[in-house]
């Protein structure tokens, strides 16, 4: 998948609360702190993070910075 791919299917849902759900792993957490990105919630699930935002720019940029670190959690195919 590319990070255009990701990106969109990031953008594509929300959760319940209106939030952008991006899975990474827990290493990520430090990278997206680093950002300094306002409205950030970490979720810590064992190896995985989920950063949860609701701005769209801000969606863009942390997956964007993320990928280029090899650090998204998301599986290679899609299925379907």
């Amino acid at each position: 998948m590319s990070v255009d791919e990701i990106l969109r299917d990031i953008l594509s849902r929300r959760d319940p609360h209106g939030y952008y759900v991006i899975p990474a792993l827990a290493e990520a957490a430090d990278e997206v702190e680093k950002l300094g990105i306002d409205g950030v919630k970490i979720d810590f699930a064992g190896d995985t993070v989920f950063i949860k935002v609701r701005s769209r720019n801000a969606v863009s940029k942390i997956v964007r910075h993320l990928a280029r670190l090899n650090l998204l959690a998301v599986s290679g195919e899609r299925e379907g």
